[in-house]
Parts: structure tokens; sequence; C-alpha cells
């Protein structure tokens, strides 16, 4: 599926040794399929109010919970190639020839690759706050910071998930941030005691790969996929800088941005979000 490169970190994997992942998902509606895929320390779970507004359009949303977090399985690796193998594998099941998929983030950068790879499957695309750049800056430590911060945490020592959240608030100085971790948590109920559901020792050691760029997927460029970016004019992960590799990988693409926006866009401003999808999609 993936041709092979002796730099490129998408090389091909061998079907033998790679374990097939069946995600799980969400489902809303009927109707033609939109596939939403969540960023970074996200989950299904962060999606389902805009799923559920896509759904009343005439759309069966699928939300599923990528490798490694949510309720889908943990795995020894988080890689692009491996991410894309799930998906396909996950459409397949579904018998989805093709989908309109939205991507946050990381979901983002996925969704990007798979519409290179994958084009025939992909109907349109929406990248949500994420170009198909470069990412790996010495100053860009925020995930891996964050991760490190959270696999210093016990959550044995907690006996009320409020603690947690206020832990997490006193950690990262930001309400929002902890709200959205504090979902990350789950009950171990052998121990009876709490923990993380996404996990955690994996996606930190794979968190470089996760900020590398498309540069290697070159050779699939440019993607014929109608592709809307949309961006949080507040945010840091979509500048000037990024318009190039837009252009170059996405031709037939646009950008909309929306004011008072950072880079969790789908919650901070959502109906100008739902708005914006449902002119696209």
């Amino acid at each position: 599926m993936f041709k092979a490169n002796q730099r490129n970190p998408f090389i091909s994997i061998n079907s033998h040794t790679h374990k097939r992942m069946q995600l799980h998902s969400r489902k809303y509606g009927s109707g033609p399929p939109v596939i939403i895929l969540h960023g970074l320390l996200g989950m299904s779970d962060n999606w389902i109010s805009a799923a559920k507004s896509i759904a009343e359009r005439g759309f069966c949303v699928h939300l599923p919970d990528l490798r490694n977090h949510g309720n889908s399985p943990h795995a020894d690796t988080h890689r692009y190639p491996d991410m894309c193998e799930d998906l396909i594998y996950y459409l397949n099941n579904e018998q989805l020839e093709s989908s309109r998929i939205i991507g946050h983030s990381m979901g983002g950068k996925l969704a990007m690759i798979m519409s290179l790879l994958h084009p025939e499957r992909v109907e349109k695309l929406v990248v949500v706050d994420i170009a198909p750049s470069d990412y790996r800056k010495p100053e860009n430590t925020f995930h891996a910071r964050l991760i490190s911060t959270l696999l210093q945490m016990d959550l044995s020592a907690y006996t009320r998930r409020s603690e947690i959240r206020k832990a997490l608030e006193v950690q990262t100085g930001d309400n929002d941030l902890a709200m959205f971790l504090t979902k990350n948590i789950t009950r171990d109920n052998q121990k009876n005691t709490f923990k993380w559901k996404c996990n955690l020792p994996v996606l930190y050691k794979f968190i470089q790969h996760l900020h590398t760029g498309l540069e290697d997927l070159d050779l699939y460029a440019p993607c014929s996929v109608q592709t809307l970016f949309v961006k949080g004019n507040d945010s840091t992960y979509y500048t000037e800088e990024h318009e190039s590799d837009r252009q170059h990988f996405f031709p037939d693409s646009r950008v909309i941005g929306i004011d008072n926006a950072g880079h969790w866009l789908h919650s901070q401003q959502p109906a100008k979000f739902l708005n914006i999808l449902a002119n696209f999609l």
C-alpha cells in the first residue's frame, strides 16, 4: 500500500506483521458516510455534539477512536501508516467505498495522508487546524511536555475524578485543557482505581513522528480530493508559513478562519464551525 523508500517513515507494512485493529466507533444518523478523526489525546466523545448536528443534515457520521485512544485497543506503535491501515480496515468492514473525512490536528494529518495515498476512498476532505507541514521545531514541545506531565501523575492516589481535574488545572494552568484531559480517565475495575484510557507511554515514544510533515509523500502530490482547511484565527497551528505546503499538496483547497477560536475551534465556536462544514459537505 505504501511505496517503499529507504528514508520514508510511511514505508510499506508487511501484512503478516501488522496487527489488524478493530477500532471502537460510534455512529449517528443515516445517509452518505462522514468519518470524523479526533486529535492527539482526544476521542470520539469530544465530537458527539458535532456528529449529531451533521447527522441531522442527512449523513451517517462515524466517530472512531483511533488506536491507543478512547475505547480502541492499545498497540506498541503509533505511526501514521498504522493508523491509515486501521482506517482502511474500518472502512472495509463498514463496506464504505468512499467517505467524506473530517480530521482535527493529528486526525487531520491522518486524513491528509489517507487522501494522498487513497484518494479514491475520500469523497471530500476537511482538515481542522493543522497543515501538511513539519512541526518538529525545538520550541514545539507542548504535547511532549503535556504527556510527560500526565505520565508522572499517580492516578491511584485520587478517589474522585474532580480531584484529578483540579490537579490537572494546577499542572496545566488551563481549565478547558484540564476538562478535556479528564475525559481520558476511566476506572480500573480490578484495582478499583483510576487509570488513563489512552496509551501514554506509546504516544510519548512516537510524538516526534506525529509532528512530521508530508514531504516523504511528495510522490503522491498533488492530491485530487476537494479539500477545506478550517483554522482557528487565534491558533498557531495554521499560519501564513503553512500556505505553500497546503497549495503544493492540496491545490484544490481553500482556507476558512474562525475568529475568537484557537486549536479546539469545534468546541470554542461550534455554531460557526458546523455552519462552515454544512456548506462544504
